[in-house]
């Protein structure tokens, strides 16, 4: 039996996919004496190499005469309470632990800055009801103070800078902060305030990696109550970050040297030569050629043709339908290897190529899959015939069975139409319930943010796509939409799709039925307009309901109350 080869979803500081000259541009950018201080952001989708970057970026800062780098993850603080204390924290303490003196001056000027945030705390805590003022200390804490006092934030900044120009040996501070786009809205505004209003000063520098389209929807959650919305978020994440930098979309060529590179690590039995055939890699990305693995005879060890022809076919394949992350890509690898072990194990005897096609097709058209899973052996050979004679241009007429958008697919290797496919499609059959219970795929992340968008173009958009999809994929959309309607002010946009689906899905009728009860205190009263025009039983019961209930919005419930007395 084959090895089980499984890759983890840990950042790396090897630079598999030509990171390189984005990390230079930073480092540059650090250099440069008219940035200080700095913000530089890192932007891309979830999965697409922003913690890799940072990892390559603390290497390599590593080396720098003079630089400290700090890391911090507010998505894992243990004190959510307080994010910005937490943040400012372990900054200090980082300083502390590198640069502590044996007159014990540093020691001091950090204790002073820590207790200014311990009782920015207590003040806190009372404010919002978490502590009840019985000593006449714990008043004190709410008494405005100047800026001189050792217990006031306001002289903060000017004493934390007088810190760091004392220190001597540091030239730069960086902070790198990542997954900020995992936070909650809240959490998401204490940590550019403690970058923006205390720790920003000459010497410091801090890189964001995440996904600022994220990071703007949780700034206008955070100031939804001021009105201010949208374009208030563009703005003040333009006054954060001065220097934003997108990590480029991995295009189809570095998708497959990506994917060659990881089947070559284990098959490449010494590490020096793997280290060598990376670095041929990166020397052609350096020189603009093209495919980047390519010329590798003067290697002491290259990938066969076997691993550089599946890595193509896989990266073809996935470039059409996916956002191209290398998360995304490593997911798919896992679960091509976990299907190849299951088809051993089941004594299908079948090529991993022909695994690797049919996994494609059931990841990217999968109503496509679903028909061929259907028919019966006879049938599928003659569908398979005429399929792949359409998609290879050698017949025009497309088989009505199939979508145009699989055309690619079709015409791609191997040729599945004498191949053995029939115990292994049914066994992937068997599976469908087991992947739709995983975590969302990128195109159903995209359908759910398309779906609860006030832009009514891209939710008209997502709303036709999915009532088209299967109903797996529906149903985890549900799912999704409703966890969602629990963190957003403006619920009424997803409680349209909601109900869209619901009018097309009737199977899944119940489920958004219940789903928008159990999130009722978050709906608006556009929600019963929306319930009373669906036509449907089992989301029109949901009305009387609303008329009655004392935990929703009164003006919700008012609504629900006037749309009874008028039917």
């Amino acid at each position: 039996m084959s090895e089980l080869q499984l890759w983890d979803d840990n950042p790396t500081t090897v630079d598999l996919l030509g990171f390189t000259s984005i990390v230079d541009t930073v480092v540059a950018a650090l250099q440069s004496p008219s940035l200080d201080p700095v913000t530089i952001g890192i932007n891309a989708p979830w999965g697409g190499g922003k913690s890799t970057v940072l990892g390559l970026l603390q290497k390599e800062l590593g080396q720098q005469p003079g630089y400290r780098v700090v890391r911090l993850d507010p998505w894992e603080f243990d004190d959510q309470f307080d994010v910005r204390g937490a943040v400012i924290g372990e900054v200090l303490q980082d300083l502390l632990t590198a640069y502590s003196d044996e007159e014990g001056k540093l020691d001091e000027s950090v204790n002073d800055l820590q207790q200014r945030i311990s009782w920015s705390r207590v003040a806190s805590s009372m404010a919002r009801g978490r502590l009840v003022a019985q000593t006449a200390e714990l008043v004190e804490a709410l008494t405005p103070r100047s800026k001189g006092n050792a217990r006031s934030l306001a002289g903060f900044r000017s004493a934390f800078a007088e810190l760091l120009k004392g220190l001597a040996p540091l030239q730069r501070l960086v902070v790198l902060v990542d997954d900020l786009d995992r936070c909650l809205p809240d959490a998401v505004m204490a940590t550019l305030e403690a970058i923006k209003l205390f720790l920003s000063v000459e010497k410091v520098a801090f890189i964001l990696a995440a996904d600022q389209q994220m990071v703007r929807e949780s700034i206008a959650v955070s100031l939804d109550a001021t009105g201010r919305g949208e374009q208030f978020a563009e703005r003040y994440l333009e006054k954060i970050v001065q220097l934003p930098l997108s990590l480029p979309r991995i295009s189809t060529d570095e998708a497959a040297a990506y994917i060659a590179l990881l089947l070559s690590e284990r098959r490449c039995s010494q590490a020096d030569h793997y280290t060598q055939l990376i670095g041929h890699a990166q020397q052609r990305r350096a020189q603009g050629l093209s495919p980047v693995l390519a010329d590798m005879q003067g290697l002491a060890w290259e990938p066969d043709a076997d691993i550089l022809g599946l890595a193509s076919r896989f990266a073809e394949g996935l470039s059409t339908h996916r956002s191209g992350s290398p998360r995304s890509i490593k997911r798919f690898l896992n679960a091509f290897a976990l299907r190849t072990r299951i088809a051993e194990r089941h004594g299908i005897d079948i090529d991993a190529s022909v695994i690797a096609k049919l996994m494609l097709l059931e990841d990217s058209h999968s109503k496509d899959f679903e028909t061929l899973v259907g028919l019966q052996e006879a049938q599928r050979s003659k569908l398979l015939e005429r399929w792949q004679a359409w998609g290879r241009g050698e017949q025009n007429d497309k088989p009505d069975e199939v979508s145009e958008m699989s055309k690619e697919w079709a015409a791609s290797d191997p040729d599945l139409i004498d191949a053995p496919i029939g115990p292994y499609l049914s066994l992937a059959a068997s599976l469908v319930s087991l992947t739709a219970a995983a975590s969302l795929t990128q195109q159903q992340l995209s359908w759910v943010s398309d779906l609860a968008s006030a832009s009514d173009t891209h939710r008209n958009d997502a709303q036709a796509e999915i009532v088209a999809a299967p109903v797996a994929d529906q149903q985890a959309v549900v799912h999704a939409l409703i966890q969602r309607a629990r963190r957003v002010t403006e619920t009424d946009p997803l409680v349209e799709s909601l109900v869209h689906i619901a009018k097309h899905t009737p199977e899944l009728r119940a489920v958004i039925a219940q789903g928008l009860w159990e999130v009722r205190k978050y709906l608006l009263p556009g929600a019963v307009v929306d319930l009373d025009a669906s036509d449907i039983d089992e989301l029109r019961a949901l009305i009387p309901r609303l008329a009655e209930a004392a935990d929703i919005e009164p003006a919700v419930r008012e609504n629900a109350r006037i749309t009874m007395e008028q039917s």
